[in-house]
């Protein structure tokens, strides 16, 4: 901890310390803390600090809530900054963050993409339609998002699950990095897609990836494995340098 960092978080540390009890409420509390100059990151520790101070209930309850508005302020940025670095639509922020962040060769961020394009043409809001009714409207099946994870299992009820993930993340499902990194997380982490990122990554033309992952990962009820396979070739062709270096 560099001095001024230690001098700033000492700062707002006293100024915690000399509120009252009757003033322990979550947005009071973060009405003072962002009257701070100091970055997000040293009035996290300085709430740290304090409620190791103080002795109450309901200050550790609002130093939670204060704590969690602040990172929310901090997450959303991310996504922002990469694209602005890289100038990404939502099809270049996908394979920047499925190969550097989840560590998944130029190929399989390929085929990963074009499954997804075919699921939901990107649009983290999607949901699955399952049938027109007569009179014009829509009835809607249980998938959704980007990848149409269902309803009544890994969308919002197993173990891993896309709403669980965003909550912890402090966004909403809908959010489209959220959604993501979802993705990212449970190849990493699912005991059956671990396996099925090896696969990924072991896949030496796009064609194998696309396929990898519509049978193993979305395991679609129809495929449409045309449509996915054209959307592989023409994502191939935007990042063929990336793939053949």
């Amino acid at each position: 901890m560099t001095r001024r960092f230690d001098e700033g978080v000492k700062e707002i540390v006293m100024t915690l310390l000399s509120l009252g009890a009757t003033m322990y409420e979550t947005d009071y509390v973060l009405k003072q803390i962002n009257k701070r100059p100091e970055p997000i990151e040293q009035k996290i520790e300085a709430l740290k600090i304090a409620d190791e101070r103080i002795d109450d209930i309901q200050f550790d309850q609002t130093v939670k809530s204060v704590i969690s508005k602040l990172e929310q302020e901090v997450e959303p940025q991310k996504p922002k900054e990469s694209a602005k670095k890289y100038s990404l639509d939502k099809e270049h922020l996908a394979y920047y963050k499925l190969t550097e962040e989840g560590k998944l060769t130029p190929i399989a961020a390929i085929g990963i993409i074009a499954n997804l394009q075919a699921e939901s043409k990107l649009e983290p809001t999607t949901k699955q339609i399952a049938a027109y009714t007569k009179g014009g409207g829509v009835k809607y099946g249980p998938g959704r998002g980007i990848a149409q994870w269902e309803i009544g299992g890994r969308f919002d009820t197993d173990r891993i699950n896309l709403k669980a993930f965003a909550n912890k993340r402090g966004t909403d499902w809908t959010d489209y990095d959220t959604q993501i990194a979802f993705i990212i997380h449970e190849l990493d982490t699912h005991p059956e897609f671990k396996r099925v990122k090896q696969e990924l990554n072991n896949a030496k033309t796009v064609k194998d990836a696309v396929i990898i992952f519509l049978k193993k990962y979305e395991k679609a009820g129809i495929p449409h494995l045309t449509n996915r396979l054209k959307y592989g070739e023409d994502l191939m062709s935007k990042y063929s340098a990336r793939v053949n270096n």
